[in-house]
C-alpha cells in the first residue's frame, strides 16, 4: 500500500466503506498525495487533444471568436477554460483569436479555472509570453456569472466523480470501496439505494441484473450552473470529451498510469481516474436550466465543420518538412477509429441565439 491507500484504509476502518465518488475525490485532491494536487498529471499519463496538434486549440479559439461575432459581439465577454492542463489549448486558442478577432481580446476577461497548484505554475509559464491578461480561479463560482460567458471544457467532465449503482435481483445497490483484509476492494452497499425506483431516468428503460449505472451529480450541477449563466447573460459553452451519446449501461471507470491501464484500487493518487461522460445527461441538465443545446456530435464532425482540414492544408504548405507529422496528428483527432468518434462535442447557447459554429454538417 502506498501512503494514500493506507490513509483511505484507515478511514474505511473507522468510518465504513466510501462511495466510488469519494474515492475518486481522494485520489485526485488529497492534499498530500492527490494526482492533481501533488503532481503535474496532465501529459504524463495520457496525451490530450491540444497536445496532439496545435490545430485543435486553434479551432476552438476560432469557435469562440465566431460565436461571439454571430451573437452581435456582446460587450464585456468573459472567456473561461475549465481544467486547462498545461495551458496548450489556451495558448493556441488565443493565437487564433488574436488573428481572427483581436477586438474580442481587447474587451474580454480571460479566466482559467484550475484546482491544481502545480498545474497553475505550468500554465503561467506556458502563457507568460501571451499579451493577454489572465486570471486564475480554483473553481467556477458566483464571481464568474455576471457577464456573457464563452466557456471551453476539454477533457474536464470525465474527471469529475461518479457514483456507480449495480442492478441485482433485489434492486439497485451502490458500488462502494471497502476493505478485504488490508487491501482495498469493491463491494456493494448492504441496503438498496434510497428511492432506487426513481434512480434512472425513464428513458433508460429496463436494466438487466448486473447492469452498472453511472451518474455524476457534480457534472450535472456544474452544467446546470453554466447553462443558467448563458441563458441569462448570453454567450456559449463548448464541452469536448470522450463519452457516450446513447442510452445504456456499463462500467466505464478507468485508471491510467504512464499511458497504460492499471488497477483502479492500486496505488491511489499515482494514476488518473476518469469515467466516460454521459452527454445525454448533461444535455438534459442544460436544457432544464434554460439553455439551447446543440449536440452531442462527434469530434470528427465538429472539427471538420470548423475547418480543421483546411487549416491543416495551410499548415502543411507553410511547413512542408513537417507535412507527414501534421497530417498524422490531425488524422488522430478526426479519424473515427482514433479520437474522432469516441470524443464528442456539446454546445450550449442562449435560447434564440444563432446556431453555433460546428453544426453545419449534414
Amino acid at each position: 500500500m502506498n501512503a494514500l491507500a493506507t490513509k483511505i484504509a484507515r478511514w474505511i476502518e473507522s468510518q465504513g466503506p466510501i462511495s466510488v465518488a469519494q474515492y475518486m475525490n481522494l485520489c485526485q485532491f488529497d492534499s498530500e498525495s492527490g494526482s492533481y494536487t501533488a503532481r503535474q498529471t496532465i501529459g504524463r499519463d495520457f496525451i490530450t487533444s491540444p497536445e496532439v496538434s496545435q490545430t485543435f486549440g486553434e479551432m476552438l479559439g476560432l469557435w469562440v471568436a465566431q460565436t461571439w461575432h454571430d451573437q452581435g459581439r456582446p460587450a464585456n465577454p468573459r472567456l473561461i477554460e475549465m481544467g486547462p492542463g498545461r495551458g496548450t489549448l489556451m495558448s493556441d486558442a488565443l493565437r487564433a483569436i488574436a488573428a481572427a478577432a483581436p477586438e474580442f481580446l481587447a474587451v474580454a476577461e480571460i479566466v482559467l479555472v484550475e484546482a491544481s497548484p502545480s498545474l497553475m505554475t505550468v500554465q503561467r509559464d506556458k502563457l507568460k509570453l501571451t499579451s493577454a491578461d489572465i486570471e486564475w480561479h480554483e473553481r467556477f463560482d458566483d464571481t464568474l456569472t455576471d457577464r456573457p460567458l464563452y466557456l471551453i471544457a476539454n477533457e474536464f467532465f470525465d474527471c469529475l466523480p461518479v457514483h456507480q449503482y449495480v442492478k441485482t435481483e433485489r434492486g439497485w445497490f451502490e458500488q462502494m470501496v471497502g476493505l478485504k483484509g488490508d487491501a482495498l476492494t469493491f463491494a456493494l452497499y448492504p441496503d438498496p439505494a434510497p428511492n432506487s425506483d426513481m434512480l434512472l431516468p425513464p428513458s433508460r428503460g429496463t436494466a438487466p441484473n448486473g447492469a452498472v449505472y453511472e451518474i455524476s451529480p457534480a457534472a450535472i450541477a456544474l452544467t446546470e450552473e453554466i447553462a443558467r449563466v448563458i441563458a441569462k447573460q448570453g454567450g456559449g459553452a463548448l464541452f469536448m470529451d470522450y463519452g457516450y451519446d446513447s442510452l445504456g449501461f456499463g462500467d466505464t471507470l478507468q485508471a491510467i498510469a504512464n499511458g497504460k491501464a492499471v488497477e483502479l484500487l492500486n496505488d491511489p493518487g499515482e494514476s488518473d481516474i476518469s469515467a466516460h461522460v454521459d452527454f445525454l445527461a448533461l444535455a438534459r441538465a442544460a436544457a432544464d436550466a434554460g439553455a439551447a443545446v446543440y449536440g452531442p456530435t462527434t469530434q470528427c464532425n465538429f472539427l471538420a465543420d470548423l475547418g480543421i482540414g483546411e487549416r491543416g492544408e495551410r499548415l502543411i504548405k507553410s511547413n512542408p518538412t513537417d507535412a507527414r507529422e501534421i497530417a498524422i496528428a490531425i488524422d488522430r483527432l478526426v479519424n473515427p477509429a482514433e479520437m474522432g468518434a469516441l470524443f464528442k462535442a456539446l454546445v450550449l447557447v442562449a435560447q434564440g441565439a444563432p446556431k453555433p459554429p460546428g453544426f453545419g454538417f449534414g
